[in-house]
């Protein structure tokens, strides 16, 4: 079943709320905002994919919720349409001026509202797209560096705010380059494949996270996670990658091992999460060092910043 797209509504009349409601209702997952304040904290759980907004209401105004909108990370990127009986230009001009989407002048007409909601569902439906695409590997299908960074300073933060242990593992494929030099580099295309599915199948919980984290290595992120916690996903990966056949093409069966290194603690602040994925590379290179096909993981503690 087909996922509807979520609209906010914020209005204080119940007759235009009604309205709305009846105009949308079949094509869409509506909720309801009575107020500013209250369409703030609503935009902020639930990130609909298009807020339409009254201008006059009691407290916050429409334009001043749109500001305070346009403020929040959470919620700045979220298109937005006025409704509203002010139907003057400058009206318009301030609520556009403001960084609105576009703008519709009461009494509406059904079918207007339809057609500019679902102008403004389909570019944001687009956008969403093309940033889902920006931040997937295309040759493994899991997330790219450049969204693991993003995650792993947002987890890296709430982990702070908390004061809750988070882990941080990174596996390396063991002389990749004899791999490929071997068997070819479409056989290396399916050894990082087998790999990338070899550690998502081991990552059960909603908040554990893996990404391609360079040419022939892959990182995850395993929020509120003790030490045992990763030692035990750790060893596990590395165990399955040992034991996982990559079939080639003249049906024999090849293997590649990984070396893994990891970090895990209690961040110190928020300021530290360089030296956090530092500790975690430099357990890389041990394991490497150490023969490879293991394990070594830094329990990270350090003083706290000034």
């Amino acid at each position: 079943m087909e996922t509807k797209n979520r609209i906010l509504v914020v209005e204080d009349s119940k007759i235009s709320i009604m309205h709305l409601v009846q105009i949308l209702r079949d094509d869409y997952d509506l909720l309801i905002a009575n107020n500013g304040t209250e369409a703030i904290e609503m935009a902020k759980e639930h990130k609909p994919d298009l807020i339409l907004l009254d201008i006059i209401m009691p407290e916050l105004d429409g334009y001043e919720t749109l500001e305070l909108l346009k403020v929040s990370s959470r919620t700045r990127d979220i298109p937005v349409i006025f409704i509203s009986s002010l139907d003057e230009e400058s009206d318009e001009e301030r609520g556009l001026s403001l960084g609105a989407a576009d703008y519709i002048t009461k009494p509406f007409s059904p079918v207007i509202v339809k057609l500019r909601v679902l102008l403004q569902i389909r570019i944001s439906n687009q956008l969403k797209t093309i940033q889902r695409l920006s931040m997937m590997d295309h040759l493994i299908n899991i997330p790219n560096r450049k969204y693991f960074d993003r995650r792993l300073h947002e987890e890296w933060d709430r982990a702070y705010r908390n004061n809750v242990s988070i882990g941080l593992m990174i596996a390396d494929i063991d002389r990749f380059k004899e791999y490929n030099d071997i068997h070819g580099h479409k056989q290396g295309d399916g050894a990082l494949i087998a790999v990338a599915n070899t550690i998502t199948g081991f990552l059960n919980r909603p908040g554990d996270f893996a990404a391609r984290w360079g040419g022939k290595s892959f990182a995850v992120l395993m929020p509120e996670t003790d030490l045992i916690g990763v030692k035990n996903v750790s060893e596990r990966i590395r165990k399955a990658t040992e034991k996982r056949s990559i079939p080639n093409p003249a049906g024999e069966h090849t293997f590649v091992t990984v070396s893994i290194g990891a970090s895990v603690g209690l961040p110190p602040s928020k300021n530290a999460l360089d030296k956090f994925i530092s500790y975690a590379d430099a357990a890389l290179n041990r394991a490497k060092e150490s023969g490879r096909n293991r394990i070594e993981i830094h329990e990270y503690a350090v003083e706290p910043e000034e």
